[in-house]
């Protein structure tokens, strides 16, 4: 049973990503940079979430209150992360139930901050729970991020700063580590 439900997350995974991915990359060139700095479109979580919209098929929005996300999210190493009471984000839910929180951080908006990636992340967040409220609402296996950088979409992971490690990893990094392999192996 937990093999046969893995096997749905990545295959939400690889959907959810791919849908993303391009909606990223079709903002880019109509938009042009994401960087705030440079008169890009990253300007706040709303900006990012206007953008975005257009490609996506959305039920419910709940913009940055509480509903979207079930309170009780953990990381790989058994610690909550409260998604829903949180403000700063947008949340909202797709046709197919996958949760989706969009996150804006000003320290990143020039495209170097080094918090997501040595390569730089201009600001832009995206984590989404691919099987909705459902259970087991944890970060690496049912729950990915990703962040925004000039040139497109990139899982959380994929330069080594976030770790994969079952009890010390917080589980995002776990992202990269899923679609190469095309498996959740840990």
């Amino acid at each position: 049973m937990n093999k046969t439900n893995n096997q749905e997350y990545v295959a939400k995974l690889k959907k959810t990503y791919s849908t993303f991915a391009q909606a990223t990359n079709r903002i880019i060139a109509e938009e042009g940079t994401p960087r705030a700095d440079k008169g890009g479109w990253i300007t706040s979580v709303d900006s990012i979430y206007e953008l975005y919209k257009p490609y996506l098929h959305i039920t419910k929005d709940c913009g940055s209150a509480q509903g979207c996300f079930p309170i009780a999210h953990m990381t790989m190493h058994n610690q909550r992360w409260n998604f829903n009471t949180s403000t700063g984000f947008r949340k909202f839910v797709l046709s197919d139930g996958t949760q989706v929180l969009l996150n804006y951080d000003t320290n990143c908006s020039d495209c170097s901050c080094t918090k997501y990636s040595t390569n730089g992340s201009c600001g832009g967040e995206i984590v989404f729970d691919v099987n909705g409220a459902r259970k087991p609402n944890v970060l690496g296996k049912d729950v990915f991020g990703f962040v925004i950088k000039e040139n497109g979409l990139y899982p959380y992971g994929c330069d080594g700063t976030e770790d994969c490690t079952v009890g010390t990893g917080s589980g995002l990094g776990c992202t990269c580590k899923v679609l190469r392999e095309d498996a959740i192996n840990y």
